[in-house]
């Protein structure tokens, strides 16, 4: 009788799928970090509510899951990727945004590439971007040109802001191309005669 040999360990994607489900503090840190990033990429207050139970919710198991994972001796790989993605969350939160923002210009690019070709010949305001706020405190964002490509430097935004005549100082800039930026101007001052985004 021939002898009943063990079937080969999984290779491959198959492996790699295993190994990250095989300790539950591991895929629970991931979807931690995926739902900071998710929350953080919206500037919603309603959404920004709903992260706090969400998020501390989920922080709380992935960290006993993480404790427990150390006191059933589970692998250091293991544990060491359950607790850099515990770690990375705030920054993945903190940093989506802009992430989120950059991909959405560079889609919008791509299908608007000669009005970029155009825009970029003087200082403008392109178009009104994004908007969020609640209860009368409101934030708007916009596309925005700047020539000299400075317009991350405090005095350059000031001098920015006089030239394309406008009067609301920019709170926050973002570079997303070169000469182009997202500028959010302070709260409840939005451009005179941009449309802002819904």
């Amino acid at each position: 009788m021939a002898p009943i040999m063990d079937p080969s360990p999984p290779t491959g994607p198959q492996a790699r799928r295993r190994w990250w489900a095989g300790v539950p503090a591991v895929w629970l840190s991931t979807l931690l970090l995926l739902a900071g990033g998710y929350f953080g990429s919206m500037q919603r207050f309603g959404a920004f509510l709903f992260s706090i139970p969400v998020l501390a919710s989920l922080l709380l198991i992935a960290v006993v899951a993480a404790i427990r994972a150390s006191m059933k001796r589970a692998g250091r790989a293991h544990l060491l990727v359950a607790w850099l993605l515990i770690g990375l969350t705030p920054l993945a939160y903190l940093e989506s945004y802009d992430a989120v923002q950059q991909i959405r210009f560079l889609v919008w690019a791509a299908t608007h590439y000669r009005q970029v070709s155009e825009v970029v010949k003087a200082n403008n305001i392109v178009m009104g971007w994004d908007s969020w706020g609640m209860a009368g405190q409101d934030n708007y964002s916009y596309l925005v040109v700047d020539v000299d490509d400075r317009l991350e430097s405090k005095d350059r935004a000031i001098r920015w802001t006089k030239q394309v005549g406008q009067s609301c100082g920019l709170w926050k800039t973002q570079r997303v191309w070169p000469e182009i930026y997202i500028a959010t101007t302070y709260t409840n001052c939005p451009f005179n005669g941009i449309e802002p985004a819904e």
